[in-house]
């Protein structure tokens, strides 16, 4: 029998190094806006295919099962694609930023699944993120006393995502190892102890959310979690003392919602009671729990006994099944469809559970549905959404992301990337029950919480932080690698995958590049905006298929009122993007501080095609047709006041 201390000996063996080196990046794309921010992310993922390169070459005991192979293929083929997409996509260069996330997502999960982990490492690195996101959770709360507005939004509990419902996957995604491992009896009854008041303080957090979506997805997410964990029996029984733990939490947790929203001065303590309910729940966890574990440690069932108790978990599944059936039924399926279709209703009520299930998602997919009958076989290009949904919208909301994996994959991708990425799902489905890493238990746990993450991602726009999709396929990975050690034969693999890994890193160096370059402008435009201009003009050479530098050089020139410049750049991104309504009202707006009226109103029509619900354009031309000065400033701060509406709740 091995002692811990030669346990954890064995977990820091090579390849762990690795996969700490990779955690490490993860945990700060969760702490960095869940690594939504192209510099974040794109800095993050030259590390990885760095990483994967030497990794690959260096490390020679590589072992691929076929399915994992398969896996590996399609989803560099999928990748592939979504680059490819750059040739038709009215927007490249926001098409080459897709394509790359992608290319990071294949880096990620070919590294994870190629690499023979050892057992012992599996649960460290699971836990080592999950532990990270909840210590990144619990301070930006404890941050928030007497700053709650940045990090809250509408009363909801934002960060570190920046985003609501992204900051509940974060929360929620980082539960399931927790609960898996705390389950298990092989370790020390204080560890589980520890661990499930862990998974209780992070779904604690995910409710401060106040996520309509995870009310949805977290319970699906439960029962494929008990159908993909063996000794469903004990597992069910620590998310029950989790669950009763939130119950007893939730009217504090909840009162948060409205001082905050409200601005009220109670708003810190709401948020100080909130932190304190929080530590005390887990406390009772973890002393519950630990107890039941010093009992199940001391308990031995005959394999009888055990099966029985694992048929008793798919009972309680199954009656849970049953009951929410027997509970949907009862509703109203007509009236909450129409409450869908509405959008969303005013906030109302001390919780934002309570507006059911209105939202614009309705018209956000009807959108996307369209993209794909018009463009059935290839799509429309990676990431290529925000513009079709500006001509078509329905709602006042302008997302850039169709707010749903499922739909994302046929509209952006067409049939042919959708049977690709479908091809690889099942492929790797296949690795992972086929894998040793499965087979040993705690790479069950980072399956689980892979299929949460595509279970949330079909509703919601998660694909696009990188702080959650490179740990699911990461996850996904792991679940699916067996540790053997590699023959001769794997040479052309590892050889094979290093090349691959290469070719996305060079892809992701010149958009880097690029941001970087963006950013620097930005932080320096009012100081020295001839600087500012010099390194934006760098960040248009080094990407030459974004507009983005020309946009950003556009609007420091109309803050530094230097017209003649803001013309020549908005014309500039047109030439790059003629669909941009944006472009087109921008350039309209320097036309008209020009005195060129003419030119200034045929650019707010086709800008009014582009977008016909913008009430902005009307009221400008209505001031261009009488050749009336523009306030460029008021309407830079209506749209600064509109940009948490933007990407949509």
């Amino acid at each position: 029998m091995t002692t811990p201390l030669q346990r954890a000996a064995a977990a820091l063996e090579a390849p762990f190094a690795i996969g700490a080196l990779a955690v490490i990046v993860f945990a700060v794309w969760i702490a960095k806006d869940a690594g939504y921010a192209p510099a974040t992310w794109y800095t993050g993922g030259l590390f990885l295919a760095a990483l994967a390169v030497v990794a690959l070459l260096a490390y020679g005991r590589v072992s691929v099962s076929r399915p994992a192979l398969a896996a590996i293929v399609l989803l560099g083929a999928f990748a592939a694609w979504n680059a490819l997409s750059i040739a038709w996509s009215s927007d490249r260069g926001i098409a080459w930023d897709g394509a790359n996330r992608t290319l990071l997502y294949f880096v990620v999960y070919a590294l994870f699944v190629a690499l023979p982990w050892r057992r012992a490492s599996i649960p460290v690195l699971l836990v080592s993120l999950s532990l990270a996101a909840l210590g990144i959770g619990l301070a930006d709360l404890a941050r928030a006393m007497g700053d709650p507005a940045s990090f809250f939004s509408y009363g909801r509990f934002i960060a570190p995502a920046g985003y609501a419902n992204a900051a509940c996957a974060v929360y929620l995604f980082a539960f399931w190892p927790l609960a898996y491992i705390a389950a298990r009896r092989e370790p020390p009854a204080v560890v589980r102890g520890l661990l499930l008041a862990g998974g209780t303080a992070l779904v604690e957090l995910a409710v401060l959310t106040q996520s309509r979506g995870s009310l949805v997805a977290f319970p699906v997410a439960v029962v494929a979690y008990l159908l993909i964990v063996p000794r469903r029996l004990r597992a069910a029984c620590a998310l029950l003392v989790v669950a009763l733990a939130t119950l007893l939490a939730r009217n504090t947790l909840l009162d948060v919602f409205d001082p905050v929203r409200l601005r009220s001065a109670d708003a810190d303590d709401a948020i100080r009671s909130a932190l304190v309910a929080i530590a005390v729940s887990a406390a009772a966890v973890f002393i519950l729990w630990t107890i039941v574990a010093v009992v199940d440690g001391r308990l031995e069932l005959s394999a009888r006994a055990l099966r029985l108790a694992n048929t008793a978990g798919l009972v309680v599944v199954a009656v849970g099944v049953v009951v929410g059936v027997l509970a949907v039924s009862r509703v109203d399926i007509g009236a909450s469809w129409r409450h869908f279709k509405a959008g969303y209703p005013e906030e109302s009520g001390r919780s934002h559970f309570s507006l059911g299930l209105g939202s614009n998602r309705y018209d956000f997919w009807r959108v996307a549905v369209e993209e794909f009958r018009a463009h059935p076989l290839v799509g429309v290009g990676a990431d290529n959404f925000a513009e079709d949904y500006i001509l078509e919208r329905r709602s006042t909301e302008e997302p850039l992301y169709p707010h749903s994996l499922a739909l994302r994959l046929p509209a952006q991708t067409g049939i042919v990337g959708t049977l690709l990425f479908l091809g690889f799902v099942v492929c790797a489905g296949f690795a992972v029950t086929r894998g040793s890493a499965f087979a040993d238990g705690a790479a069950r746990a980072a399956a689980a919480a892979a299929v949460y993450y595509a279970i949330h991602g079909s509703g919601d726009w998660l694909w696009e932080f990188a702080g959650l999709g490179a740990p699911a396929f990461a996850w996904l990975g792991l679940a699916g690698s067996r540790p053997v050690i590699a023959t001769r034969r794997t040479l052309p693999v590892r050889s094979g995958l290093a090349v691959a890994a290469l070719i996305a890193g060079l892809s992701l160096v010149f958009p880097w590049l690029t941001e970087l370059e963006a950013r620097r402008a930005i932080r320096s435009w009012r100081s020295d905006p001839a600087g500012a201009f010099s390194d934006l003009g760098r960040s248009r050479d080094l990407n030459p298929l974004s507009a983005r530098a020309d946009l950003l050089e556009g609007a420091i020139a109309s803050r530094t009122n230097d017209l003649p410049r803001m013309a020549a750049a908005f014309q500039r991104a047109i030439d790059r993007n003629d669909r941009d309504w944006y472009a087109h009202f921008e350039l309209a707006l320097a036309d008209a501080g020009l005195r060129r009226w003419q030119p200034a109103l045929a650019e707010l029509a086709r800008a009014s095609r582009l977008n016909p619900r913008e009430e902005t354009i009307r009221t400008v031309r209505s001031a261009v047709a009488a050749n009336r000065p523009i306030d460029r400033d008021q309407i830079d701060r209506l749209f600064v006041r509109r940009v948490r509406t933007r990407v949509g709740r």
